[in-house]
């Protein structure tokens, strides 16, 4: 055996591939040195084969041969396949490798695989929520940190600048933590450099003062999505949790003019606020009363129709009198005008002198009769029924 002992004994100058030095120093591949060394594996295999000299029947000779060196490579074959076992944490998934080739996952627990250089073992924590942030550096405790103009400031649709800062929480997916392990060489700067091109894509299809009010949640989806969307082409293997926006603002230089702008915009808002709300009391009200005065007319017209209608049947009734005996028709209509005219008039008529019941100049009407009082419809008609006799 390449590595027994050249006297045929356990002691003395030991043989060995890193040879053994004189004064009993140790040697092997980690060298010598004070203080507390390594085990010698050399040693430690003489000591075997001394043990297995006293078990093996024939001594040691039968030992130095063929079988002393595959009981001693079965021994350390056996340790090394021990090292094959690991652990794998709950937050954990072992990726299995054989000569560096894929060949499964493994759950939590104690798991074996073939040790190294056959296999290998990568286990990345699929629990963990790591985060990026961009446009910024937080400090310590509440402290912002450092800001970033060259990632922050960003062109919008309408040619202005805004100042954005934003943070981008991901955590790799462990359905394909394989992916990860093979496909992404440095994954916080490849999550960083897409998170930052979607941003920029995204603001630059809106305008500024969208994004200083109202879009801001959909602006972290979209670009959620599209980073998503990007690392999954990729085969990266990352879900992305949240994405933030920490801070939208205009460019320091001209912050004051752009809080004036959205105070003026403020109040426009408040006063369209107050506008609708004139428009929603007034417009009932107009449609109320435009409905009432259509209502109105509606009736006028029926009432008139009405009226028309009966006044042309009575009219086809007189005209059909008037057929049948015209002289009576005539003076009925005569008298029924002359009442209709003069019915409401304060006057007496009398007839033509020399005539009727006053004579001659009218000298048989007593002149302090108060025909003035007697002004009333009947005795107007009473009158005019005399004079007319």
């Amino acid at each position: 055996m390449a590595w027994g002992n050249q006297s045929g004994g356990g002691g003395g100058n030991g043989g060995g591939p890193w040879g053994r030095p004189s004064g009993g120093g140790g040697g092997g591949p980690w060298g010598s040195g004070g203080g507390k060394t390594p085990p010698d594996l050399e040693d430690l295999l003489r000591r075997g084969q001394d043990r297995l000299r006293n078990v093996i029947p024939g001594g040691g000779n039968g030992f130095g041969g063929g079988k002393g060196a595959l009981i001693a490579a079965g021994i350390v074959a056996g340790i090394w396949l021990l090292t094959g076992f690991y652990t794998v944490k709950p937050n954990e998934v072992g990726i299995n490798t054989i000569f560096g080739r894929y060949t499964g996952q493994s759950g939590e627990g104690l798991r074996y695989n073939f040790p190294y250089p056959i296999g290998g073992v990568v286990k990345p924590n699929v629990g963990q929520v790591n985060s990026i942030q961009i446009g910024f550096r937080a400090g310590p405790g509440p402290a912002r940190g450092r800001d970033l103009p060259e990632e922050s400031l960003m062109l919008t649709a309408d040619e202005n600048i805004v100042d954005l800062d934003f943070e981008v929480q991901w955590r790799v997916n462990p359905l394909k933590a394989e992916d990860y392990v093979f496909n992404l060489q440095n994954p916080e700067g490849t999550i960083k450099a897409i998170s930052e091109s979607a941003m920029r894509e995204v603001i630059g299809r809106r305008n500024i003062q969208a994004i200083l009010t109202n879009e801001q949640s959909s602006i972290a989806q979209e670009v959620k999505e599209i980073i998503q969307s990007a690392l999954d082409e990729y085969g990266a293997g990352v879900r992305i949790e949240v994405v933030q926006l920490t801070s939208v603002n205009p460019p320091p230089d001209v912050r004051p003019a752009f809080i004036d702008v959205n105070a003026a915009q403020q109040d426009a808002e408040k006063f369209k606020n107050e506008a609708r709300t004139y428009a929603s009391r007034e417009v009932p009200q107009a449609r109320g009363r435009s409905s009432q005065i259509i209502q109105a007319a509606e009736a006028y017209k029926t009432q008139s129709t009405a009226d028309a209608t009966g006044q042309a049947a009575r009219f086809d009734q007189v005209y059909a009198s008037y057929r049948t005996a015209p002289a009576v028709s005539r003076e009925r209509i005569f008298l029924e005008t002359m009442e209709r005219v003069l019915g409401s008039v304060n006057k007496v008529i009398i007839d033509q002198p020399g005539t009727g019941v006053a004579g001659a100049n009218g000298a048989g009407v007593v002149p302090v009769l108060p025909l003035g009082e007697f002004g009333g419809q009947g005795s107007n008609r009473q009158q005019t029924e005399g004079a007319a006799r």
